[in-house]
């Protein structure tokens, strides 16, 4: 976190630059915003839900143009993969999953997210005509713990997910 402070001592005859006009940012001073790592953590993870939908769409590679943002390493290149098949397969992923986090643990440079996610209103497509296939929406809840790393570019990204057989109950809002 960076935080920048002005101090000025009353009374030495220096006199101060008039300040800008409302809403022009003051060149010599750059603010950040001090946003926690859980905060970022729970920020990254959500956001690759919503982008992993539309990645499922697209071609392989603009499915990972599209989560390289959210996933690296390994696990980008497992989704990638999943993307060519379904691909292939002429499936596409159906209606949204809605994250319902439980938990999230952060340590220095990796966390780890605990998610009973609400999937009830998630399938496979047919890629052509966009309509759900039969029997593929059959949970309503996934129980899932997801990884993740911060990259050198400050960014929490997601290195792997696991689903767990277990039912799960979400957290209470």
């Amino acid at each position: 976190m960076v935080l920048v402070v002005a101090a000025c001592q009353a009374g030495d005859g220096s006199v101060l630059p008039p300040r800008p006009a409302s809403g022009t940012p003051t060149p010599d001073v750059v603010q950040r915003s001090s946003v926690r790592p859980h905060d970022a953590v729970l920020k990254a993870y959500v956001e690759y839900w919503k982008v992993l939908s539309a990645a499922g769409k697209s071609s392989p590679e603009e499915g990972r143009a599209l989560l390289r943002p959210y996933v690296q390493g390994d696990y980008l290149d497992h989704l990638v993969d999943g993307i060519r098949q379904m691909t292939e397969q002429g499936r596409e992923p159906y209606g949204e999953v809605v994250p319902r986090v439980k938990e999230v643990r952060v340590g220095e440079k990796r966390a780890e997210v605990t998610d009973c996610q609400d999937t009830s209103m998630a399938g496979m497509a047919d890629r052509r005509t966009h309509q759900l296939i039969p029997g593929t929406a059959k949970m309503a809840t996934a129980n899932i713990t997801a990884s993740l790393e911060q990259s050198s570019d400050g960014r929490w990204r997601l290195t792997g997910l696991s689903m767990k057989e277990a039912a799960c109950t979400p957290p209470s809002r």
